[in-house]
């Protein structure tokens, strides 16, 4: 049980499909609430993760750190706004969503971590290829 949890956690397609779940919001949040202009930024990460999910391995741990390091630098930067949006009752925008959203976020992190971490030492069932 703990070894398929880990097996899990490590696999570089899971965190790609929880990556692509976040790209799909933004892309949604693009057009009801920021503006079709936010597509500059959430369609490349989306074709990070679509490459990180086809390359596997180094390449695409590679690919995959690029958007995790710039989920880290955002919650880096934001994290206080988004904990005082909970503590207040939720997000203008998307109101309760929020409650859902933090936790998926920072459990995706977690997810990217650790698959780049098995996918760079070679440890994950996808480095022999």
């Amino acid at each position: 049980m703990n070894m398929a949890v880990m097996n899990f956690l490590s696999d570089i397609r899971n965190a790609a499909i929880a990556n692509a779940v976040i790209v799909v919001f933004h892309i949604y949040i693009a057009f009801a609430v920021e503006g079709v202009s936010f597509l500059v930024i959430v369609l490349p990460i989306g074709a990070l993760v679509a490459g990180a999910y086809f390359l596997k391995g180094k390449k695409g741990a590679a690919l995959l750190a690029l958007p995790t390091l710039a989920y880290l630098f955002v919650f880096a930067t934001n994290s206080s706004e988004m904990f005082d949006m909970s503590k207040n009752g939720g997000d203008e925008d998307i109101g309760w969503g929020i409650y859902i959203l933090i936790p998926f976020w920072l459990f995706t992190i977690l997810l990217n971590i650790m698959s780049i971490v098995a996918e760079v030492r070679g440890t994950s069932k996808y480095s022999n290829r």
